[in-house]
């Protein structure tokens, strides 16, 4: 069934776009937070998506300067509009830049948190702070094709019997045999490689090695195979205030922007003539039975 809010027309094909688009995030949310989905619920939330987003849209047209044609066509130049009929585009081009300067002022009016804030937040949270397990790797990538993959993964093979036979050196084979050795200088990653970073059984692999040790030949993507030496492996850690303040500065921030367009938009819908459909209370997951 169609909403309209404010007179204009949310149509249902449009609402069943939205539920499709959302239910993967949705439902992910939903039971990490111990609920269990519901078409009802989802339906709502996409609804909701849906309204909040004609009344910010009218907002800005009613509020925010309206853009010269220059930027406009910048805007169509460097933004894809083909989802809307070619007359239709210039004036999406311009409510679209119209909308972005409305969230850009709101962003300016949100107080970014202070020292002081920011490390009683630490403190309050602390020991929830913590850096996982954390390996160094060196690495031998060889670039591949579907052609050349098993050749590339033979030849792996005889690199690391070298490297084990000591009749070459492990840098010695990374200047030697990496394809990617003049753009990473043979190190995986500049910095530590944490838990989930890195697909399950890779990780598992790379995890269980000893300092010094090398990897088996390892599938990381469809265009590189590897060979993995560990250099260092952390423990868990807790992270220090130092480490995290401007992390978290960025984090306090967000949430304060995040819950003053949530404030506003509550304002716009309490306010509004919404037809069709009615505010939920409040977007929590359904309690699980």
């Amino acid at each position: 069934m169609a909403v309209k809010v404010d007179g204009v027309e949310i149509t249902e094909q449009k609402i069943l776009s939205e539920i499709d688009a959302l239910r993967p995030a949705y439902v992910e949310y939903v039971q990490k937070h111990g609920g269990e989905p519901s078409e009802e619920q989802l339906r709502d939330w996409a609804v909701e998506n849906l309204v909040e987003g004609v009344l910010l849209r009218n907002e800005a047209i009613k509020t925010q300067p309206v853009p010269n044609d220059e930027r406009v066509r910048k805007e169509l130049e460097s933004a894809d509009y083909s989802a809307f009929p070619e007359e239709q585009r210039a004036e999406e081009a311009r409510v679209a830049l119209q909308q972005r300067r409305l969230l850009r002022e709101m962003r300016k009016r949100v107080k970014p948190p202070s020292d002081e804030e920011v490390r009683a937040f630490y403190t309050e949270n602390a020991s929830s702070l913590m850096l996982g397990e954390g390996v160094q790797l060196s690495h031998i990538c060889r670039l591949v094709t579907p052609a050349t993959r098993a050749n590339e993964f033979l030849e792996l093979l005889r690199i690391k019997s070298e490297i084990e036979q000591g009749q070459i050196g492990w840098f010695e084979a990374v200047r030697a045999y990496s394809d990617t050795v003049e753009r990473d200088l043979g190190y995986f990653d500049f910095s530590t490689v944490r838990r989930g970073e890195l697909p399950e059984a890779v990780e598992e692999a790379l995890f269980a090695l000893e300092p010094g040790a090398i990897s088996d030949v390892i599938d990381l993507d469809i265009q590189t195979l590897h060979l993995f030496r560990l250099l260092h492996k952390e423990e868990p850690r807790q992270v220090s205030h130092d480490e995290i303040a401007a992390d978290l500065k960025t984090v306090l921030f967000e949430r304060a922007y995040q819950e003053a367009l949530d404030a506003h938009l509550d304002a716009l819908k309490a306010t509004a003539v919404i037809e069709g459909w009615s505010l939920p209370e409040k977007k929590e997951p359904t309690a699980a039975q």
